[in-house]
């Protein structure tokens, strides 16, 4: 086994939905400001909804494995520029919740293999 493309599509979802329901509740918990429960709120939205379109890669309503792979790319980038704004407009404390978030979505996204295995 290659130690890239360990995780299945399906543990990928579940990765997925807990990271964006810690999206959800983070910001509240750590008193952050109004735009960074806002966008914590709808990211980690963004996330969950996400995952649960990717759970099986076979069955009606869910997203192909090409476009999981985009979106899950264009979510990380997207974290870690919200991580960048928010550091430049010198909250900080929203800036190291939406960074490590961006990592890790991008680090299960390198990681994640996008391929159905035959039955």
């Amino acid at each position: 086994m290659t130690v890239s493309r360990l995780i299945s599509p399906a543990f990928r979802s579940g990765l997925l939905t807990a990271g964006g329901t810690g999206l959800i509740v983070a910001p509240l918990f750590l008193g952050l400001a109004p735009a960074a429960i806002v966008t914590g709120m709808v990211v980690g939205a963004v996330a969950v909804a996400l995952a649960l379109a990717g759970t099986d890669a076979d069955s009606r309503g869910s997203l192909p494995l090409s476009a999981q792979a985009v979106y899950d790319r264009g979510l990380a980038l997207g974290l870690m520029v919200t991580a960048l704004i928010f550091g430049l407009a010198g909250e900080l404390v929203a800036a190291l919740v939406f960074a490590p978030a961006g990592l890790g979505a991008l680090v299960v996204t390198s990681i994640t293999r996008y391929s159905a295995r035959p039955a």
